[in-house]
C-alpha cells in the first residue's frame, strides 16, 4: 500500500512538473523602433537617435539592450547599450541618403532591426548659429527659481527670434522629452541639493545647423556661500635642487563642497605670480627647484565652486647637493 501511494505521489508530481514545464511561456522577439531629431537635416546638423520606444513581451526597457549603424556601412557605430539612456547623437560629415539600423536585443539573446532613411543636405552657405547660455540669479538657496535664457545667442544668417533651442536641466546632453521651442522664450528651473548644477542647451538655426553651451548656477546653503579654508602640506620640508616636493591641499575644506569640487593653484616661490592654472584640489602636484634654493615660501590658493578662495602657505628649505666655492682675489 505504502508502495502505491509513493508512486502516486511521484507520478502527481512528475505530471505537476510538466504541466508548468508546458504552461512556461515562449520568449518572444522585441520590438525595434527609434526616433530621429530633427528628422532632416544638413552637414553639421546634430542628430538624435532615441530608442526609448523598442518594447518587448517578456523584458522591460531596463533589461534591453540595442545598437546603430548610423552612416550605413555595415559595421555597429555605437555598443550595446540600454536605450533608458541618454539618445545616441551624431554628426555627419557628408550629405546623402543614410539608411540608420537600429538592433534590439532581450535578455534571451532574441533580436529584431529597424531601418529608416535620413536625408543629410548639403548646408551651402548657411554658417552655423553661436549658442550663449545666461543664468539669473547665479547662486541661490535649496527651491531658488533659475531663469535660463538663450537670447543672447546670434547667427549671421538669422535673428535670434528664428532660432530654437532645447535645454537639458541635470546637464547630461539630454534632451529627451524636450520641444524645441524659440531661443527668445526663457525656461526656469529649481534644484534642491547644494552644489552647482550645470544645464545644457543645443541651438538650431533654420537652415538645422547647431551649436551647443553649458551654463551652470550653484545652490548654496541657506545661510549663503562662506569661503574655503585652505591647507597645504609640502613632504619632505627639506631637500635638495634634485628632490620632487609633493604639494598635498587635501586636507582644505568647505561648508558644501567637496574636496574634488574645489580647485587649486601655486604659486611655487611666493612672488605674487601664480605659476599653474587651475587644478583639482583633490589631486597632489608636485614641483622640482632645479635653479634656485634658499629658504621657499610656497603659496596655495583654494577656490570653491562658488568662486570664493583661501590661502595658504608653507616654507620649505632648498640646498644644493654640492658646494659652492667663489674665487680668491690674489694680491
Amino acid at each position: 500500500m505504502r508502495f502505491i501511494l509513493f508512486s502516486l505521489t511521484l507520478f502527481l508530481a512528475l505530471v505537476g512538473v510538466i504541466v508548468v514545464a508546458a504552461a512556461a511561456p515562449a520568449n518572444t522577439p522585441p520590438t525595434a523602433d527609434f526616433t530621429i531629431d530633427p528628422s532632416q537635416g544638413v552637414v553639421g546638423t546634430i542628430f538624435f537617435f532615441d530608442p526609448i520606444a523598442v518594447s518587448d513581451a517578456e523584458d522591460s526597457d531596463a533589461w534591453l539592450l540595442v545598437r546603430f549603424d548610423f552612416d550605413s556601412d555595415g559595421a555597429w557605430d555605437t555598443a550595446w547599450l540600454n536605450p533608458t539612456n541618454p539618445p545616441y547623437n551624431f554628426t555627419y560629415d557628408a550629405p546623402g541618403a543614410y539608411q540608420v539600423k537600429m538592433e534590439v536585443k532581450d535578455t534571451g539573446g532574441l533580436t529584431d532591426t529597424k531601418v529608416k532613411t535620413l536625408q543629410v543636405g548639403d548646408p551651402g552657405n548657411n554658417t552655423s548659429p553661436t549658442a550663449k547660455c545666461t543664468a539669473t540669479p547665479a547662486s541661490g538657496p535649496p527651491g531658488t527659481t533659475f531663469t535660463f535664457s538663450a537670447a543672447g545667442s546670434s547667427d549671421a544668417q538669422d535673428p535670434v527670434s528664428a532660432l530654437k533651442v532645447k535645454w537639458d536641466k541635470w546637464g547630461g546632453f539630454d534632451f529627451r522629452d524636450q520641444n524645441w521651442q524659440p531661443a527668445t522664450q526663457s525656461v526656469t528651473f529649481t534644484y534642491d541639493s547644494i552644489g552647482v548644477h550645470e544645464v545644457d542647451m543645443v541651438l538650431m538655426d533654420t537652415g538645422y545647423l547647431m551649436d551647443a553651451t553649458t551654463c551652470s548656477v550653484e545652490v548654496i546653503p541657506p545661510g549663503g556661500n562662506d569661503p574655503p579654508t585652505a591647507r597645504l602640506e609640502i613632504r619632505p620640508a627639506t631637500g635638495t635642487i634634485t628632490t620632487t616636493f609633493t604639494m598635498d591641499v587635501t586636507g582644505s575644506s568647505d561648508d558644501h563642497d567637496a574636496i574634488a569640487d574645489m580647485s587649486v593653484r601655486f604659486d611655487w616661490t611666493d612672488d605674487g605670480v601664480y605659476d599653474t592654472g587651475w587644478l583639482n584640489a583633490s589631486q597632489l602636484w608636485t614641483n622640482t627647484y632645479s635653479d634656485v634654493w634658499g629658504r621657499i615660501t610656497v603659496r596655495a590658493q583654494i577656490q570653491d565652486s562658488g568662486g570664493l578662495t583661501d590661502e595658504a602657505t608653507q616654507t620649505i628649505v632648498v640646498t644644493t647637493p654640492y658646494h659652492i666655492f667663489l674665487p680668491m682675489a690674489m694680491k
